[in-house]
């Protein structure tokens, strides 16, 4: 098991923290940063598809508003590749509001945010949900893997892809820094 250590878990008896035998591996070396870089890696393919269907359900949304006001144009779904880049700031913008979560953990203790970082977090993130749920529902065409038709399809599976990838290549990226910060610098 080589780069791989066990994790300190020994501190001072107030904190409640003990040294075992069991405790969990941190992996570290060459190992660890591997794991590190290749986890960045796929947090960073699972956040553009995500971006994606974020874009493609605000182009959803944008046409729901104009038909509610009677407006017969519609937007192509998907768009031309110009659109995508004009629009590509805002799953930026969504996911840097996500990245910090409004609570944070420090010596044992946690902390939480004020009640204002925690209402625009649930408000971007719940945004962000629901643009890559409407997103996932655009008909991918006769020519896409029978999976995505079935997500396209169905309502539990569309909600459950759309909460793993608004969320979770913020989550995956966040723990693959602090892996690799641990590796280089010692540090959480």
């Amino acid at each position: 098991m080589s780069g791989v250590t066990s994790k300190e878990t020994s501190g001072p008896p107030s904190t409640g923290r003990t040294t075992r035998k069991n405790a969990p591996l941190e992996p570290g070396g060459f190992s660890g940063f591997s794991i590190g870089a290749f986890g960045l890696v796929v947090s960073a393919i699972f956040w553009i598809i995500g971006a994606r269907w974020t874009i493609d359900g605000l182009i959803v949304m944008f046409n729901g508003i104009l038909q509610f006001l009677n407006v017969t144009y519609v937007a192509p779904i998907p768009p031309p590749f110009l659109i995508y880049a004009i629009l590509s700031p805002v799953p930026v913008i969504f996911s840097a509001v996500e990245w910090r979560t409004p609570w944070e953990g420090r010596d044992g203790e946690v902390y939480f945010a004020k009640p204002g970082a925690w209402l625009v977090w649930f408000i971007a993130g719940g945004f962000d949900a629901y643009t890559t749920y409407l997103g996932l529902g655009v008909d991918p065409g006769p020519g896409a893997v029978t999976i995505m038709r079935q997500i396209a399809l169905s309502g539990l599976p569309r909600i459950t892809v759309a909460i793993i990838l608004t969320m979770g290549p913020e989550w995956l990226g966040r723990e693959m820094i602090a892996l690799m910060k641990r590796i280089f610098f010692g540090k959480k």
